[in-house]
This record gives structure tokens, C-alpha cells and sequence, in this order.
């Protein structure tokens, strides 16, 4: 749990630090997820498909009026889930979850397109990192308990429309789209309360595919300088 949340903190601050001179989008919303995964494990090959849904924080921040730097930071929840492998296919039961989340960051370059003051298009590519936390029981029931954590490593997009509702407001319509190629796992099993194993090590022939929409409401931000040199920040467009 102190993993998460100093990774959701570390995401939120990120997000925050990204201010400038020229014009910046700040925007907090909802977002969905869909998830398709293979690895390999102990030679059984495991596809798994995971339904998300959460919150995001996104923060734009020009140079120019074309490009600059953009951070999305998002926090998920799984809603449903299929695992396939040799036994066949069957549900996830997210019931027996104690706890289960992840926790995204994706840093990179952006690019925007106007079509009019009110109206533009964006794009930013970058690198994408995830990490997953969850605290689980056995299907058999009993006292067996999991502790999983992951993390992974790719690349993300970000892709969508803006529109200005006013000058320092506005709506944002779009999707992440992201590659993830590596991927990290330590897990630990419990006993009642005495863990009897733990494994860790980097997951084999694996990929993971995601697409998750999302819309958000935003506000224009950007820094000037009062009559004494001293910069504040400023709502509305420069």
C-alpha cells in the first residue's frame, strides 16, 4: 500500500510541476481501460484480457505553438477479466481481491493542431510505466492469500480533441494508446499470516496491448510577470 500511494503521489506531483510561460492544459477526468496480455510462465503460455475504469490527471505545457511536453498520470481499478492458458479459459473473480489497482505515468513529447482558437487537436508519444498492486485470496478459499506487485515498461500515446468552452475552461475528448514490452512481477504467498513463499523476476515472452479512452475537464493555465518581475500564475490564455 506505501508503494501505491508514493507511486499515485509521485504521478500526481509530476502532473503538477508542468507550468510555463506559454499556454498549459491542466485536466483531471474519467478513463476506461482494455488490456490485452501474453507472457509466459514456468513454460504455460497465459493471455489475459482486463477491463479498467479509474481517474487520470494531464498536464500539457507548450514552448511553442506546436510543441512541448506532456504528462498523463492515471489511477484504474478492474471491473472483469478472462485468463486464458493451458486449462482453457475462465473469469477472474475480482471478489476475491482485497485490493487491486494500477497506477500509470506517461512522459513525452506533444504536439498540437489548431483548427480555430477553440478548437484543437493534440498528440504526445512517450514512454509508459505502470505499476499494478494486488492483494488476493485463493479460488479454493481457505487462509492462502497472494500479494502480487508489477511493474511494466513501453510506450504510450496520447490522442484527442480540446475544445475551449471559455477561455479558461475547456473539455477534453481522447485516448491513450500504449505497448508495453517489459514487465516485472514479485509475489508473495501467505499462510494465515506467514508467507511461505515469494518469487520475483522478469516475466518471459511478454507484451501487453491497451486502449483507454477517456474524457476530462480542464482549465488553461499559464505564468506572467507583475509590475515588480514577480511571476504568478495566471488563468485563461496568454
Amino acid at each position: 500500500m506505501k508503494k501505491a500511494l508514493l507511486s499515485f503521489a509521485l504521478t500526481i506531483g509530476v502532473c503538477s510541476m508542468a507550468f510555463s510561460l506559454h499556454e498549459t492544459w491542466f485536466s483531471v477526468g474519467h478513463e476506461r481501460a482494455f488490456l490485452v496480455e501474453t507472457y509466459r510462465f514456468h513454460g504455460n503460455t497465459i493471455d489475459t484480457s482486463t477491463a479498467l475504469r479509474g481517474v487520470n490527471a494531464s498536464t500539457y505545457r507548450f514552448f511553442t505553438d506546436r510543441t512541448g511536453i506532456f504528462v498523463h498520470g492515471s489511477l484504474l481499478f478492474p471491473t472483469s477479466g478472462w485468463v486464458w492458458d493451458n486449462d482453457g479459459m475462465s473469469n477472474i473473480d475480482f471478489t476475491l481481491h482485497a485490493m487491486n489497482m494500477q497506477i500509470g505515468l506517461i512522459m513525452g513529447v506533444a504536439f498540437r493542431f489548431d483548427f480555430t482558437d477553440d478548437f484543437k487537436s493534440y498528440l504526445g508519444i512517450g514512454l509508459n510505466y505502470v505499476t499494478a498492486i494486488a492483494s488476493y485470496f485463493g479460488q479454493g478459499g481457505g487462509n492462502v492469500s497472494y500479494d502480487r506487485f508489477t511493474r511494466t515498461l513501453g510506450i504510450g500515446a496520447d490522442v484527442g480533441l480540446k475544445v475551449d468552452v471559455t477561455d479558461r475552461f475547456f473539455v477534453r475528448l481522447g485516448s491513450i494508446v500504449t505497448f508495453d514490452f517489459a514487465k516485472h512481477t514479485s509475489l508473495d504467498i501467505f499462510s494465515g499470516t506467514e508467507r511461505t513463499s515469494s518469487h520475483s523476476g522478469w516475466n518471459e515472452s511478454f507484451f501487453m496491448l491497451g486502449l483507454r479512452p477517456y474524457i476530462s475537464l480542464g482549465i488553461n493555465l499559464f505564468w506572467i510577470a507583475d509590475e515588480n518581475n514577480r511571476l504568478r500564475l495566471a488563468t485563461g490564455k496568454p
